[in-house]
């Protein structure tokens, strides 16, 4: 018994012994390698909002150990983090360079002043600074952002004959919605028949408004069957 123990330990240390000379061996090679085939520069294509310096810092610290040793899924995933990176092609390039593609989020609306909202439906919050100018703002609950997209959308849509386009959409906590066009004009939506009640509103504007949309303060659309305005001359109309 006592034999078979001996020999059992004599066989994990030799075990054990061969694992550390293939590690050291292994250590060896990768410094080697990254001595002989070291990475010389970083191409980096696609950027606009996001800042090259800030996607080199992310990708050197990843390809320091040479060509044979870079991990893409890893810079990818490094890359990932910035908050105006949508997407993001990484590859190396034979035999000293690595070319980064990214994609950045496009965005359509600030959020409560404090955040972006991308096409996708995606909250973040880049640097100030690179916050773009005229974009559209939304204010609205918590967790309410994808439905404020979809609604900005329609609504945009059904505003394309006015040649009018969403300037701020606000979504009361009570689920009434108002809107201000980049006319100038503020409608007053409420919560029921939101779309329908727009659409009739588009039909009539020729006859109601016309070209004076200059002189409404604001067009109040809550009216199951009419629509009110109330002009900046304090003259209120109803159809």
């Amino acid at each position: 018994m006592e034999a078979r123990s001996h020999t059992f330990l004599q066989i994990l240390k030799i075990g054990l012994l061969g694992m550390l000379i293939f590690s050291a061996v292994y250590a060896i090679s990768q410094i080697r390698l990254s001595q002989y085939f070291p990475i010389r520069g970083v191409q980096v294509y696609g950027i606009n909002r996001v800042d090259h310096d800030e996607v080199e810092a992310s990708v050197l610290p990843l390809v320091s150990h040479g060509f044979f040793s870079i991990n893409v899924e890893a810079i990818r995933e490094r890359l990932l983090q910035i908050p105006w990176v949508a997407n993001t092609y990484v590859r190396r390039m034979w035999p000293d360079q690595v070319s980064v593609t990214v994609q950045e989020k496009v965005p359509v609306a600030k959020w409560n002043a404090q955040s972006l909202l991308s096409n996708a439906g995606e909250l973040f919050t880049p640097k100030l600074d690179t916050y773009p100018d005229h974009l559209a703002t939304f204010t609205g609950p918590e967790g309410q952002h994808i439905l404020m997209l979809q609604y900005y959308y329609e609504i945009n849509r059904l505003l394309k004959p006015l040649h009018a386009r969403i300037s701020s959409l606000e979504l009361t906590p009570y689920s009434a919605w108002k809107v201000k066009l980049d006319t100038g004009m503020i409608l007053q939506m409420g919560h029921k028949d939101v779309l329908t009640r727009l659409s009739h509103f588009v039909t009539v504007y020729p006859k109601i408004i016309g070209g004076h949309e200059a002189d409404v303060d604001y067009v109040d659309l809550r009216y199951s069957n009419g629509i009110a305005i109330r002009w900046k001359k304090d003259l209120t109309v109803e159809e």
